[in-house]
């Protein structure tokens, strides 16, 4: 597996880990705030609607004006300050501001990411590679899913915003490592 591929495999099981401590009891945290299944849906869908949306306004950007790991390394950032925020909410408008934060952090990683990936990929080798690769995530996202709930139901939510935060401040560290010189010829 190239380095590249390793190196955004760990931001990866980090930051859908940090997310997927929320995930399971995201309704549940909704309603300790005041809010209802309805707002737990309206959250969800806000966050998916403007990611859509953002990935047409990200797609404007110059390719050659800003390097991919900076792009992945300010997503995970910016998604880290939307977990940092959760500490602070207390109504569900809150939570819809936040949502706004995180589609913004992920829209900006995603198309860099990928692209780090494909021109990282063995010819050949690509189905061993992303099988794999979503494995390892899955079962670090299923683990995180347990784990979260249990932090959560020990120390509070409070305690899971943090270790989102920081699953998502590693990642954005750890992106940096990515080496943009491979060529798709050289692998």
């Amino acid at each position: 597996m190239h380095k590249n591929i390793k190196i955004l495999l760990g931001a990866s099981i980090l930051i859908h880990s940090g997310v997927n401590f929320l995930s399971p009891i995201f309704a549940i945290y909704i309603g300790k705030i005041g809010g209802t299944m309805l707002d737990a849906g309206v959250a969800v869908g806000i966050y998916a609607i403007l990611k859509g949306l953002f990935y047409f306004i990200f797609k404007n950007i110059k390719e050659d004006k800003v390097s991919k790991k900076v792009m992945i390394s300010s997503g995970y950032l910016i998604m880290g300050i939307g977990y940092f925020l959760y500490l602070f909410a207390s109504m569900p408008m809150h939570i819809y501001f936040i949502q706004a934060i995180l589609s913004i952090g992920e829209t900006i990683i995603t198309p860099s990411w990928s692209a780090v990936i494909a021109i990282s990929l063995q010819k050949g080798k690509e189905r061993h590679i992303y099988s794999n690769f979503y494995g390892y995530r899955s079962l670090f996202e299923g683990m995180a899913a347990i784990t979260g709930g249990l932090f959560a139901m020990q120390f509070g939510f409070s305690s899971v915003f943090i270790i989102m935060c920081g699953f998502a401040v590693i990642s954005s560290i750890i992106s940096l490592f990515v080496d943009e010189s491979v060529k798709k010829e050289q692998i």
